[in-house]
């Protein structure tokens, strides 16, 4: 079946429609998405910076590590036969 001549127009005016739908729905999820986006940077700023206050009010030693002593676990120890 031939479309006719009047049918191209509104098809034309749908996917126009459609489009400029499509592109606001677009819009609108990305605006969301930078606010939310936003509003977790700011959460995390905000913890980050009461984490250094109380770590400013009540300061604690950083535990050194304890070094092994001995060859590490991955070089066998070899057996020199002198005993």
């Amino acid at each position: 079946m031939a479309k006719s001549s009047t049918d191209q127009p509104n098809s034309k005016f749908l996917r126009d429609m459609e489009k400029k739908k499509a592109v606001s729905d677009h819009e609108k999820a990305r605006r969301a998405k930078l606010k939310n986006t936003e509003r977790l940077r700011e959460l995390r700023l905000a913890k980050e910076a009461e984490e250094a206050a109380a770590e400013e009010a009540n300061p604690t030693k950083k535990k050194k590590t304890k070094r092994r002593s001995g060859l590490p676990p991955f070089v066998p120890e070899v057996d020199t036969g002198s005993n």
